[in-house]
This record gives C-alpha cells, sequence and structure tokens, in this order.
C-alpha cells in the first residue's frame, strides 16, 4: 500500500474508532452528531475506494 493510501487508511481508522466512542457516549447510533460523523466517514470512504481505483 502506498504512503497516501496508508495515510487515509489511518484517518478512516481514526474516524471510525471515534465514531463508536461518540455512539457509546451519546448511547445511540441515532444521535443527530453521531449520524453526522457517519455520514462524513461514509464520505472519506468513497473518496478511499475512488484513491485506490485511481492509483490502479
Amino acid at each position: 500500500m502506498n504512503a497516501v493510501l496508508l495515510e487515509e487508511a489511518e484517518a478512516i481508522e481514526q474516524l471510525r474508532c471515534d465514531l463508536v466512542a461518540l455512539a457509546m457516549e451519546k448511547g445511540t447510533f441515532a444521535d443527530d452528531s453521531v449520524l453526522e460523523m457517519s455520514q462524513q466517514l461514509d464520505e472519506f470512504l468513497v473518496q478511499f475506494i475512488k484513491l485506490q481505483l485511481d492509483l490502479k
């Protein structure tokens, strides 16, 4: 995996951990702030997949 993909993968993993922690704090995945962070993670994942495809 190249350096850019590795950095992006690490950022995605950190955001995923933050999302789980926030959901645990709020007690639900249905909280607006949790949903917002989840959507942000979705966008990062889409960008990551596009980057992977571009680098092939």
